[in-house]
């Protein structure tokens, strides 16, 4: 499994895609989200219940280690699932752990490495772009453009899906050429009383049609 960038392929030193590390099998990335790591789980739970299904283009903007991943990958038809993230070393642990883990190689999903917003990179429209706390890391004055490069790779009428809160403000998302459609609470019954919060608010927009 190799790691995308806009100017072709990262892979070790050899040519080789990326290799095992000791610092994988001790599933570090599994921590580093702050909310445990079945959290992608409920995360899959939400995008189906919202109309994802395994023929719709997906597109996980900040996939990190495939926490969502891991989930979706296998729900998803081959070819389906694309993630970017600026963060090289979770992409590592995604593509040289998890995705042999799991055997997700045969779904054939694409991992970019991009610090600039590059969806346009994957050459296709989305019908769906989740976004888990990645937007809201973005410093205000990119926002803008970060939003004019997700919104021209969203299908018509293709859904937005952003949690826990909003990394603007409510009207720059119509700016942007995206509708609210609802804000809704989700419990993840899972961590009830564990020491972590247990109810996500999620915003879904939706792309303006022609």
């Amino acid at each position: 499994m190799q790691i995308e960038t806009v100017d072709g392929v990262e892979a070790t030193d050899d040519g080789e895609p990326w290799s095992l590390d000791e610092r994988f099998l001790q599933e570090a990335h599994h921590n580093q989200y702050g909310r445990p790591w079945i959290l992608g789980r409920y995360m899959l739970d939400f995008l189906v219940e919202s109309g994802l299904r395994p023929e719709h283009r997906l597109c996980d903007f900040g996939c990190g280690a495939l926490r969502l991943g891991v989930w979706a990958i296998p729900y998803l038809e081959a070819g389906k699932y694309f993630g970017i993230d600026s963060h090289l070393e979770s992409l590592e642990a995604a593509a040289a752990y998890e995705i042999p883990l799991h055997g997700l190689e045969a779904k054939q999903p694409r991992l970019l490495w991009s610090q600039d917003f590059a969806f346009s990179h994957f050459g296709t429209e989305f019908d769906r772009i989740v976004d888990f706390s990645s937007s809201q890391k973005v410093d205000p004055p990119e926002l803008p453009r970060l939003f004019a490069n997700l919104v021209e790779t969203l299908a018509p009428g293709g859904r937005f899906l952003t949690a826990p809160r909003l990394s603007a403000q409510l009207d720059s998302y119509a700016e942007w050429g995206l509708t609210l459609v609802r804000e809704i609470e989700q419990d993840a019954e899972t961590l009830r009383g564990q020491g972590f919060p247990s109810t996500t608010t999620w915003w879904e927009f939706e792309k303006e049609r022609p």
